[in-house]
């Protein structure tokens, strides 16, 4: 058997905050009361302060000198920089799923597919579609036998999450168009073609990247807005 892993109180607070934050429980550009907090979780200031420099590492907060720390507000250079990143590291995953994965985990990826698909018929909202891809995502990446990409991957993906939950990165008519080149990417893998299953990858985080970047100029000046409130 293998031995119970127990999270410390900075890694407990981490998991709980990052879990408040991908919630919704706070919005881009609101502050977070360290006392408040601190007494929300019955605990002492200490391990709140190394929780929020994990949370700054994975870029969920940012710790403003001499005046505290506030969720981050993504701008529209991160999001089209964090698209970019994903695409490439996604582009590297297929490429070597479409090589070595094993015919089995294939076929599997292209059933989850056709349940993805199925879901968007039927009207699933963002956060069930979000949560299938990452499903089907996380079974390519799995295969990744570097683990300091692997680790470089799960990362971004928190990330990613984060901006998804916030600003709902799709409408039924794009999650539909997404689900074309998920289709292509499910064929192009079961045909062992490398070079097609890294094109269907890119067009469906580069549909995503530009959906969202429409969307965070709409929301822009509700965001500045709400951030000067806070001020």
């Amino acid at each position: 058997m293998g031995q119970v892993q127990f999270l410390s109180l900075p890694d407990q607070i981490v998991s709980r905050l990052t879990e408040d934050i991908l919630k919704g429980v706070y919005q881009p550009g609101q502050r977070l009361k360290e006392q408040e907090l601190a007494l929300k979780m019955g605990t002492s200031r200490a391990p709140l302060r190394e929780a929020f420099r994990v949370l700054e590492r994975d870029g969920l907060i940012e710790i403003l000198p001499w005046r505290g720390v506030r969720i981050v507000e993504p701008t529209h250079q991160e999001v089209k920089e964090l698209f970019e990143a994903r695409a490439d590291m996604f582009g590297l995953c297929v490429r070597y799923v479409a090589l070595n994965g094993e015919i089995p985990l294939l076929k599997k990826i292209e059933v989850d597919i056709l349940e993805l698909i199925e879901r968007t018929d039927a009207g699933c909202d963002e956060r069930e579609y979000k949560e299938t891809t990452n499903a089907i995502s996380s079974q390519m990446y799995a295969l990744i036998p570097n683990r300091f990409t692997r680790a470089f991957i799960e990362g971004l993906r928190q990330k990613m999450l984060w901006h998804y939950c916030y600003m709902g990165i799709s409408s039924y008519a794009s999650r539909q168009d997404a689900n074309r080149h998920w289709q292509e990417l499910g064929a192009a893998l079961l045909e062992r073609d490398p070079q097609a299953a890294e094109a269907a990858a890119l067009s469906i985080i580069n549909a995503s990247k530009d959906f969202a970047l429409r969307l965070l100029e709409e929301k822009g000046p509700e965001t500045r807005a709400s951030a000067t409130d806070e001020d």
